[in-house]
């Protein structure tokens, strides 16, 4: 049980501050995949992950192979994989902010995944809000038009890699320690990443070590970051603030790489913003009243 005190706003802070450095570490890797092929990123990536994980799980006397059981962390882990190679591979030919905003397009499958493979009850007001949410990504996908890349369909599978992910997670026990789980999915990712040297990678320039590290940090401190957020603040005041993540990404890709999306892709990204704030209130809303419907029976 959470004896945390309730502090909303310093959750939101957290969140925020997470999406922030959940950007770093995106737009870090944007700027290393031109140079670098994709398996070898996320080699480097997934290591300097375990490390950084295991150094602080070791500063809180906890051991990085202790846990309770690793099938879910494979499954946890595998599932990242797929998303990772398919969002770093979007990074090569989409614009940074579409990229992030058709991703964010997981709450939704999330959503469908729970009605019909967990028997969870969806009303009309969540299926409406998941209906107008993938309006929206047609509106950043563009579908028939001259703008449109066949790549904006790897950002739909890290949706659905991160929706089914979440999936598996909420059939699993908890308990388990966050930074473990970043330590395995580290690991797993490094494994991975490991494979394409087969392929070929390129020789590792020295300077874009700190990159690499910076990147990995920011991955690390993000995490830690929100689950700070939801242990300090409600899940109905907090949720809502992860879209602000979508922001850094456009300041970012304006900034950075002179992307500026057009206004429809404004309109889309906008519309799935409020999509997901909403199913995120819903759920938080609805699951508030079950339980004290729940206290009231007993």
């Amino acid at each position: 049980m959470n004896t945390t005190p309730v502090n909303n706003l310093l959750g939101i802070a957290f969140l925020v501050s997470a999406g922030l450095f959940l950007t770093m570490n995106d737009g870090i890797t944007k700027w290393l995949v031109p140079h670098y092929p994709v398996g070898q990123i996320l080699f480097i990536l997934g290591a300097l992950i375990a490390l950084f994980s295991s150094i602080a799980m070791r500063l809180r006397g906890e051991s990085p192979l202790a846990a309770k059981s690793w099938r879910p962390h494979f499954y946890r882990g595998g599932l990242y994989v797929i998303g990772s190679f398919s969002f770093v591979f979007a990074l090569k030919y989409l614009p940074f902010a579409e990229v992030v905003a058709i991703a964010f397009a997981g709450p939704m499958f999330m959503t469908l995944l729970g009605r019909f493979f967990l028997g969870e009850s969806v009303g009309r007001h969540r299926l409406g809000a998941v209906l107008i949410g993938f309006i929206g990504v047609l509106f950043v996908i563009r579908p028939g038009s001259d703008a449109m890349h066949w790549a904006v369909v790897l950002p739909l599978i890290v949706a659905l890699a991160d929706a089914t992910r979440d999936l598996v997670t909420r059939k699993m026990a908890g308990g388990e320690s966050s930074l473990r789980i970043v330590f395995s999915t580290g690991c797993m990712l490094a494994v991975a990443g490991l494979v394409t040297v087969v392929g070929g990678w390129h020789a590792l320039r020295p300077e874009d070590l700190v990159w690499f590290g910076a990147s990995a940090g920011a991955f690390v401190i993000a995490h830690f970051l929100m689950v700070e957020a939801f242990r300090h603040g409600q899940l109905v005041a907090v949720a809502p603030f992860r879209y602000v993540q979508i922001i850094w990404t456009i300041l970012a890709g304006m900034i950075f790489w002179d992307e500026i999306p057009t206004p429809t892709v404004f309109v889309g990204i906008g519309i799935i913003c409020a999509s997901g704030i909403y199913i995120a209130w819903r759920e938080a809303t609805v699951g508030r009243a079950e339980r004290i419907k729940a206290a009231r029976t007993l």
